[in-house]
């Protein structure tokens, strides 16, 4: 059974997190109902802290580290704030650091968990090669969000990219689609699983797909708009496109419009993150939502556990469930 956690025991007492916080530290501004509803919980879930917060304050600077290449991603923005959120009920200061790719620069914040200038890293989407990141999960304090590289020492937080593109494609061919396109990312690790999960799909249901297009470098709405360009070359037109983001989507549901087709008379336009996007863009993009906020929260969970506990909680994975969200894009 999978240890209680402090947000477990707040639902468990119906009271938030800080009240808990807040009893395990013997605060007096707790009102006597509260503290024993919190002590009921924490009987009944067996719950054990796994350290006190002024215990951790006496050797620990209080500060956590946020690498991504860059926050323009909605799903990591959200991410960091559920890690941010998490981390200040414990105390914790985040610190977030775009990279823009750089990997000097990125070796350079590393060096801030070597020194001990912070306690803990958590890595969104980084640039440093899959085998450094194998080694600094294995000596020091590193959880990873979203992109996780495939390692067993390498400790993850994600949805199950795979899983989720299949259902998504299946959704499409459900609808009626036969001749599926897909326009996606190989340069991030999600990107080749979502490929893998549409030809999956696809071949699953005896097809082969329409036209497969990557995106060199920017992944966002303008890349959408160009690569869909190039499928209403095709001759015949694919009738559904798998986007690997609702940014890319809504270039390629303009795209489309722009021609004069109909989305999704025409060709059906999925997306992928459940992002702002999907809702502004017209039609409503049908696409994955993946708990952004969640996988922060789990994220922090999992790299106080390292913090506290040296040499434990080090390894695997934890995949959060995603959900298919069906909107005007497609059909049915």
């Amino acid at each position: 059974m999978a240890r209680a956690t402090v947000q477990d025991v707040a639902k468990t007492a119906g009271v938030s997190v800080g009240t808990v916080s807040r009893v395990l530290n013997g605060s007096p501004a707790v009102s006597a109902a509260s503290k024993e509803k919190v002590k009921g919980a924490i009987r009944e879930l067996n719950y054990r802290p796994l350290a006190s917060a002024r215990d951790l304050r006496r050797d620990r600077t209080m500060r956590l580290l946020a690498l991504a290449k860059s926050l323009d991603s909605p799903v990591i923005s959200e991410a960091f704030r559920g890690f941010g959120d998490a981390a200040a009920l414990s105390g914790y200061v985040s610190l977030t650091a775009p990279t823009s790719g750089d990997l000097e620069r990125e070796q350079q914040l590393v060096d801030m968990l070597r020194n001990g200038s912070v306690d803990g890293l958590i890595l969104f989407s980084p640039t440093m090669p899959d085998a450094d990141v194998e080694a600094l999960a294995g000596q020091l304090s590193v959880v990873q969000v979203c992109e996780i590289v495939d390692s067993e020492a390498a400790f993850g937080v994600s949805i199950d990219d795979r899983r989720a593109a299949v259902d998504i494609t299946r959704h499409l061919l459900a609808t009626g689609s036969r001749r599926l396109a897909m326009i996606g990312n190989r340069a991030a690790r999600s990107g080749r699983l979502r490929e893998e999960g549409f030809l999956a799909a696809v071949r699953e249901a005896g097809l082969q797909p329409e036209h497969l297009l990557f995106a060199e470098g920017e992944f966002g709405f303008h890349a959408g708009r160009r690569l869909t360009k190039e499928l209403l070359l095709l001759d015949p037109l694919p009738d559904a496109v798998f986007c690997g983001s609702d940014t890319v989507a809504a270039g390629c549901v303009r795209e489309i419009t722009d021609a004069g087709l109909r989305v999704p008379d025409d060709i059906a336009v999925a997306g992928f993150d459940d992002s702002v996007q999907a809702e502004m863009c017209v039609p409503e993009l049908t696409t994955i939502r993946q708990p952004a906020y969640e996988m922060g929260r789990v994220a922090f969970e999992a790299l106080f556990a390292r913090m506290t506990e040296p040499g434990e909680h080090r390894r695997g994975r934890t995949f959060l469930p995603h959900e298919l969200v069906v909107r005007d894009s497609t059909k049915g």
